[in-house]
């Protein structure tokens, strides 16, 4: 067995004992009497179906072929699920597995033959690993609590002092003294060993986190022939085609995309592309063609399934709609994107007769949960020079996730920032009441604009000024979130909701922060209409006075500078913004803007912070403007370079807080 067959047996072999796992808890439900879901009985059936024909299991395949049409005669009422029915499952139960058993003469060769470099872990044991040194960078963070109740009692101890210098006690001022200066040791050797912490228990993380890596390529292997040998099922002749893909992704990402990417296959083959007759009539090539492609983009992998088929039928997506009562029948058909949604509701399928190809309505409502469950998104639409485009995008790790936190009322939440497309302070003269919605204007676009506290149906704070707001994207649909405070952005580990909110449709997951539990919310259900929520009030409380002060931003994450861009203009400062320290500096040379202070990061392209730095103390006439420095190293050295440099303040991003660089702002100007 060579190494890509292993690889795929052992992706084939988990996808089995998850799936059998689920079928023989629902025939021991059958046994006992108890309710059984077939749907998702005949899911897992099809699922292990078309996994068996990807790696050549034919046995296993026909045996999963029988099961799925048995389940679907008893979901449809041509049979009864009586004790002959759960037998004949349960026969085809074994029946899959045995087909699935390797042959026991092999494992003695297969050993000779495996490489040396590579030492085979179990999956579990590297996921755990990676929990634990999550959890650890978690309790590290938090060292920073200690830290600032050694500042506290430092300032404590600063104005006693004084105190009883003037009472004439001169042993006690001289033993205070001693405390201080002892303290003041404390906190710096606290501050090394936490700095080395931070950076050792880092590192250790992104090892962790690599040793789930896997190639994005091998997800796509063996599959030419699938789609061969489904195309000629079906009378067509159709060609996989996979672009030169690069990059690598958590393998629990790639495992979980598998099943969904031959549903994507099997459709593309079934729905999409036509008989030699058919294409000859339409002037194309007896040989369909199916595109696969992958890109890795801002830690989202994107896979895109492109067919040239004959294209989405709106008619018959409409028809069959209206049939399964997801369109009332007096309601208009919806257009377009909304139309094309409903492909991935459950039981929805355009085929026209029950066999080995035919999804029967499961295969994409299975694409759909996959990407949800991965918090990703699925969408579907009609290709520009006809055929059909169906796209999964999901997260390259299911480790860490940049996430925007933000207020409402007295909680903290987390919004992924891929879904963020902007985050701006709303003028209430800007909204307008369209039905019973409010609507914003974006670059000549109506935006639907939402109070996120109504929405989660939790109170949130009194409107004053401009509204804070985040506008999230998700299916190709925009909604503005109002809020009442944007907090931070931070790369966290995601947990699993179900523990302690499996009946709110609206969190994705769960983080921990210092202690405290925050939801993460799903832009997927985020932006959908929902009944009830109250309109946004178009009054607001006046905006606060402009200070008359100009703040230059320079900062190259557009994320960063935008939360810090929104958190100053609700001070009243005026903010200009530039992406480098370059940009930055021949901004501040020209002239055109009387500007009052600096926030510059660390780490930017062309020109980082401190050179941007050094330049502005060299310059006569901007030596003396105030810069605070920004980054996300909480390094000694950095620090110390910083101040070395002449930087006024250095604020750590992984302790910021709006109040907190408000506080410095004030300070200095």
């Amino acid at each position: 067995m060579d190494e890509l067959q292993a690889e795929l047996m052992a992706a084939f072999a988990s996808e089995l004992a998850e799936h059998m796992a689920g079928i023989r808890a629902a025939l021991a439900d059958a046994d006992a009497g108890r309710p059984v879901d077939l749907r998702e009985f005949s899911r897992r059936a099809h699922s292990l179906k078309g996994a068996a024909r990807a790696v050549e299991l034919p046995a296993t395949e026909a045996a999963a072929h029988e099961a799925e049409a048995l389940l679907l005669a008893i979901e449809s009422g041509d049979r009864a699920m009586d004790e002959a029915a759960i037998v004949e499952l349960r026969m085809l139960a074994d029946a899959i597995e045995d087909g699935a058993a390797p042959p026991a003469a092999a494992t003695d060769t297969e050993r000779e033959i495996e490489p040396e470099r590579r030492v085979a872990i179990a999956g579990h044991r590297v996921e755990r690993l990676g929990r634990s040194l999550h959890v650890m960078a978690t309790q590290v963070a938090e060292q920073g609590q200690v830290a600032e109740r050694l500042d506290a009692l430092s300032q404590d101890l600063a104005t006693l002092l004084p105190m009883l210098a003037n009472s004439g006690d001169g042993e006690a001022a001289r033993r205070l003294r001693q405390a201080t200066g002892e303290l003041d040791r404390i906190r710096r050797l606290h501050g090394r060993l936490r700095d080395a912490l931070d950076r050792s228990s880092a590192e250790l993380e992104r090892d962790g986190e690599r040793m789930l890596l896997q190639p994005v390529a091998t997800l796509f292997d063996g599959h030419e022939r699938a789609v061969r040998d489904l195309a000629a099922a079906e009378g067509k002749i159709a060609r996989l085609q996979v672009a030169d893909i690069a990059g690598e992704a958590d393998r629990r990402v790639l495992n979980a995309l598998r099943d969904p990417l031959l549903h994507l296959l099997r459709n593309a083959v079934r729905h999409g592309i036509e008989t030699p007759a058919a294409r000859r009539l339409a002037g194309k090539d007896d040989a369909g063609t199916i595109a696969v492609d992958a890109r890795i983009d801002r830690g989202r992998l994107t896979i895109t399934v492109r067919d040239d088929g004959a294209g989405l039928n709106d008619a018959a997506i409409a028809a069959r709609a209206r049939a399964a009562g997801l369109i009332a029948a007096d309601a208009p058909v919806p257009r377009d994107h909304a139309l094309h949604a409903l492909l991935f509701e459950q039981g929805f399928s355009t085929a026209e007769r029950l066999d080995e190809v035919a999804g029967r309505g499961i295969g994409l409502s299975v694409v759909a949960e996959v990407a949800r469950r991965l918090h990703g998104s699925a969408t579907i639409a009609r290709g520009t020079g006809g055929g059909t485009i169906v796209a999964l995008a999901v997260p390259v790790a299911l480790t860490r996730r940049t996430l925007l936190l933000v207020e409402v009322g007295d909680m903290r939440l987390a919004l992924p920032a891929d879904a963020v497309q902007q985050v701006r302070r709303i003028d209430p003269v800007e909204l307008s009441p369209s039905g019973s919605d409010t609507m914003v204007t974006i670059d000549g676009t109506a935006i639907p604009v939402s109070r996120l506290g109504d929405m989660l149906a939790v109170a949130h704070g009194a409107p004053a000024g401009t509204l804070p707001a985040v506008m999230i994207a998700a299916d190709g649909v925009r909604r503005m979130l109002v809020v009442d405070g944007l907090s931070d952005v931070r790369a966290l580990l995601i947990g699993d909701v179900a523990a302690i909110a499996a009946d709110v449709p609206l969190v994705l997951g769960t983080i921990l922060l210092n202690g405290e539990i925050v939801l993460v919310l799903d832009p997927v259900q985020l932006v959908r209409d929902r009944p009830g929520t109250a309109a946004l009030p178009i009054a607001a409380d006046a905006a606060p006075e402009p200070h008359g002060k100009t703040i230059l931003v320079v900062d190259d994450s557009i994320t960063t500078r935008t939360l810090e861009r929104s958190i100053l203009e609700a001070q009243g400062y005026r903010v200009l913004i530039e992406v480098d320290g370059l940009a930055g500096l021949e901004r501040l040379r020209s002239g055109l803007d009387a500007i009052d202070l600096v926030v510059a990061d660390v780490e930017m392209p062309r020109m980082d912070g401190f050179t941007l730095l050094a330049a502005i103390r060299n310059d006569p006439a901007l030596k003396t403007l105030p810069v605070v420095m920004m980054t996300s190293r909480n390094s000694p050295d950095d620090i110390e370079r910083g101040l070395s440099l002449g930087a006024d303040a250095y604020v750590t991003k992984q302790d910021f807080d709006q109040g907190k660089l408000i506080g410095v702002v004030q300070q200095l100007i």
